[in-house]
């Protein structure tokens, strides 16, 4: 597996001489990319499937038949990509249709979110725990599963106030390589208690300000282990650990296949693959504290396979994560500092990383090198600052106006403030505004008639709002730009209220007698026609806050979160970017690129970059922490190094928190980020008003 990843990074390598190359041929450049990925990606999903297939057999995650169903997919999902991570995968069966047969080559079974479990469920999994088998368990204990392991629930809680159950901490020496703590931000947990003297708590829940809140959070017996709630992705790289330590203390022989992986993982950092190119990379550099630091890891890693041979895996695990640890130091300081590039992180809480303390957010933020904070302080019916257009949130109310102390924090430190503006989408108004915009036909209708929550974008008055309440930012507060998110319609199949039909008949002077079947996509008569029009009407806004935006600030940046995937968010979402781009209306705009392969990542930026005009900026969106993409900080710089390499102006994190605090800005301020950044260069704007 290690291998063909090294071969997968050296033709990545490949790809990026060619373009530094200069070729000529856009296209020619294009079809290297595509080529050597489709090689990568064929090497790489071949070669772990091999790896894996010989450990799938022995792990296996079962979906509930009932409860939270899709919830509990995306619970178990999870776990198998943190079971990738450590060395393993697992068959996904589903309770429906479970069997002796598929539990019998198994050694441990995971529970993701299985609140209730049929009565063949519980035989099947009482005669697994009879012949050896272990349990794992996240949040849900059903009352036949409970005596499985020891346990017994006695009640649900969930949390009286922000920050009740924040972080867990272990008290158990018997488990090697458990961490100490893990950060986990939960906001509910089930409550159980042992019955048997087998069964022992090993981990308490505690508060934000570090106090214990005196209840279990981990149960460990001899039959498995139970959460009392669900791993969530913040902290995810403790997390790991914490896994890999409870599924080596539960199956002693998972041990060796865990030291295995730890070790091939040691030299695989950044874009560098094993470590002649690791060890190429750093004395390139000419970094002292860098050469020193590939020292380090080429002793310690010496150490982890000399114990991994003696078969002292335990120690082999913890060495090779040291010996990472000192290469990935190597590689941080390996970096050189650009200073003109934009170097911005999203902040989706609108708090910063520390709520209540803009001024440390803000500190810590320009100590890494970053010149821009792009903080989310409103959505289309509610803000985090005293807006006399749209509610106001629970964060202001408990911590006042953050827009103000924000921007306070940003000029005393150096940095940039684009205020991140939802535009359309209603989540997390309040309910009677909602039920004000719906009642006043204002929320968008699905092609089959369902009320969606989000505002019309072909209403005048919606257009109206939305233009005020940005406005009124650009007034009240000395911000350097607006950054638009959600800049679109919510998919496909949306919005086919009557109003649209209204206004697409008024515009198009067509007769539509069957709506919205006329203009579904792909099927309907007037498919094209309606699609060009939707993207009219999310283009009316960028437009117009081009043109009204700066006639009360000459000096405002406008820029876009957008779909990294064009043009296909043109017809699927409305969201025509490049052509706000070609019209001058944005400065810059950030690609969600959020993926974990970087050969994916090189595609979609080559493709932004060719179309994208030379006048307008590109900081590709590079997810940290996003939904589908949980990057290491090696990872990042990687990103980094690739966006810088292809040619764009910057790049864009996401997001920043109190996980991008702790793992990603050290990586970035001793690196490739590490002098003190001037603003970014923004292209000159085209004069189209």
């Amino acid at each position: 597996m290690f291998l063909t990843r090294v071969v997968s990074r050296n033709l990545l390598c490949l790809v990026m001489a060619i373009f530094r190359s200069r070729l000529p041929e856009t296209t020619n450049r294009r079809c290297c990319v595509t080529i050597a990925s489709f090689v990568c990606v064929f090497l790489w999903s071949t070669s772990w499937f091999n790896f894996a297939a010989a450990q799938s057999a022995k792990i296996a995650i079962v979906l509930p038949a009932s409860g939270d169903v899709q919830y509990a997919r995306s619970v178990g999902k999870r776990f198998n990509r943190m079971l990738n991570s450590i060395g393993f995968t697992a068959a996904v069966l589903e309770e429906a249709s479970l069997s002796q047969a598929q539990l019998k080559p198994r050694r441990l079974v995971i529970l993701p979110l299985n609140t209730v479990v049929t009565a063949q469920t519980t035989k099947l999994l009482k005669g697994f725990v009879a012949d050896g088998g272990k349990l794992f368990v996240t949040y849900g204990l059903a009352d036949t599963v409970a005596p499985l392991l020891g346990l017994r629930q006695t009640d649900w809680l969930k949390q009286e106030a922000p920050g009740q159950f924040a972080a867990i901490r272990f008290d158990a020496p018997e488990i090697p390589d458990l961490p100490t703590s893990i950060r986990q931000a939960s906001w509910n947990i089930t409550v159980a208690e042992p019955t048997t003297p087998q069964t022992k708590v090993i981990g308490y829940w505690h508060d934000a300000t570090g106090k214990s809140t005196g209840l279990p959070a981990f149960f460990v017996g001899e039959t498995g282990v139970f959460f009392s709630h669900i791993f969530l992705p913040d902290d995810i790289q403790s997390k790991m650990q914490l896994f890999a330590a409870l599924l080596g203390h539960l199956i002693p022989e998972f041990r060796d296949t865990l030291a295995k992986r730890a070790i091939g993982a040691m030299t695989t950092v950044g874009h560098t693959a094993g470590i002649e190119a690791l060890t190429a990379f750093v004395q390139q550099s000419g970094v002292p504290e860098a050469v020193q630091a590939l020292k380090t890891g080429e002793r310690l890693m010496a150490q982890a396979r000399a114990e991994y041979e003696n078969k002292v895996y335990n120690a082999a695990i913890t060495r090779a994560r040291a010996s990472r640890e000192a290469f990935s130091k190597a590689y941080f300081l390996s970096h050189v500092s650009v200073e003109t590039e934009g170097r911005a992180v999203w902040n989706h809480s609108g708090l910063g990383a520390y709520p209540g303390d803009w001024d440390r957010s803000a500190k810590e933020l320009a100590a890494a090198g970053v010149n821009m904070i792009l903080p989310n302080m409103a959505w289309a019916g509610v803000t985090h600052y005293p807006s006399k257009v749209l509610p106001q949130s629970k964060t202001f109310a408990q911590y006042g106006d953050q827009l103000a102390q924000c921007v306070a924090a940003a000029r005393k430190h150096g940095l940039e403030v684009h205020v991140w503006k939802i535009t359309w989408n209603l989540e997390g108004a309040p309910k009677e505004f909602v039920k004000k915009m719906r009642d006043s036909g204002r929320t968008q209708v699905s092609a089959a008639g369902k009320l969606i929550d989000w505002l019309c974008p072909s209403h005048p008055e919606n257009v109206l709002l939305e233009l005020e309440s940005m406005l009124e930012i650009v007034a009240n507060y000395d911000v350097d730009g607006i950054h638009l998110d959600y800049i679109r319609y919510p998919g496909s199949h949306a919005c086919y209220c009557q109003e649209c039909r209204k206004r697409f008949v008024l515009a198009t002077r067509l007769r539509i007698d069957e709506w919205p079947a006329a203009v579904l996509p792909e099927t309907g008569t007037y498919s094209d026609r309606y699609i060009e029009w939707r993207t009219q009407q999310i283009t009316r806004l960028v437009r117009l806050l081009h043109k009204r935006g700066r006639e009360v600030n000459p000096n405002l940046k406008i820029s876009t979160a957008v779909f990294g995937g064009y043009p296909a968010c043109v017809t699927s979402i409305g969201q025509d970017w490049i052509a706000w781009a070609k019209a001058g209306y944005v400065d810059f705009v950030c690609p969600m690129n959020y993926t974990e392969d970087t050969n994916y990542f090189t595609e979609l930026l080559t493709n932004q970059l060719a179309l994208m005009p030379k006048s307008v900026a590109i900081y590709p969106g590079i997810g940290a922490t996003a939904s589908n993409s949980l990057l290491t900080p090696d990872a990042v710089v990687e990103q980094i190094y690739l966006s810088r390499s292809l040619g764009a102006s910057g790049w864009t994190i996401f997001d920043y928190s109190l996980d991008i605090s702790e793992t990603v800005l050290p990586a970035l301020g001793i690196g490739v980020a590490k002098s003190k950044a001037k603003p970014p260069h923004i292209f000159p704007r085209l004069n189209q008003d």
